[in-house]
């Protein structure tokens, strides 16, 4: 997860991708020639195959890896935060999940903060269940169990665009709907925003988007805008 601190200039968006290009080696983007915006208050969907690159661009606009070419733009440093797939993450670290709730995003691991839940912060663990196992190690924790906790701990983080990449793939159709009214009461506080990956625009997600974009054979395609992949994908 990535955080910034933010600044208290208005702005009329968030991010600017220009002419960006994503991958991981140097002459061989996986995604090509992208540009677009995120404003606030707005959410975004990004959908695609599976190796279409898009947890690739995510990683890139978070800061994780850098573009092969092209810019990213912060016309004021906002905070951001990334919650990646609960099941590619790495488990092999000694952290309880109060640990990880509780854990400052500018702070490894090797230090671990002494401070406890806001009244905020316990109401959310409570509503969602995870005061059940708030002492289970992370490493003990199923792929749902995790997944609630990364959400969480990037609402913790109070930033103001948090990207999630597939963040309903482990949860039970109870626990999506519990976490999309979360973070819809999220977004409607301060102009914060949304950027979710998602392979399912109806099963997943019951509101709209603001806008919506497709990667396929490495371009980038704004769906909402009437941009159609050569393929024209079906959207469920």
């Amino acid at each position: 997860m990535l955080a910034t601190k933010p600044n208290k200039i208005h702005t009329p968006f968030f991010l600017k991708a220009e002419n960006l290009s994503v991958g991981y080696r140097k002459g061989f983007p996986i995604v090509s020639d992208v540009s677009f915006e995120v404003s606030p208050g707005k959410t975004y969907a990004l959908t695609g195959g599976n190796g279409a690159g898009k947890t690739t661009l995510f990683r890139t606009l978070t800061g994780l890896l850098p573009p092969i070419a092209g810019e990213i733009h912060f016309p004021v440093l906002k905070s951001t935060s990334y919650v990646p797939q609960a099941k590619k993450m790495r488990l092999d670290f000694p952290l309880s999940v109060k640990e990880v709730l509780l854990m400052p995003t500018n702070m490894g691991l090797s230090f671990l903060p002494k401070r406890k839940f806001t009244e905020e912060e316990l109401s959310l663990v409570e509503r969602t269940g995870i005061q059940s196992y708030i002492g289970k190690q992370i490493s003990e924790c199923s792929g749902g169990q995790l997944q609630r906790v990364l959400i969480l701990r990037s609402l913790f983080t109070k930033a103001n665009l948090i990207f999630l990449d597939e963040p309903m793939d482990s949860l039970d159709h109870d626990s999506r709907e519990l976490f999309q009214k979360i973070l819809e009461e999220y977004i409607s506080i301060d102009n914060r925003s949304l950027f979710v990956i998602t392979h399912s625009l109806t099963n997943d997600w019951r509101q709209e988007f603001s806008e919506i974009f497709e990667i396929d054979e490495g371009k980038l395609y704004k769906i909402s805008h009437g941009e159609k992949p050569p393929n024209c994908h079906h959207h469920d």
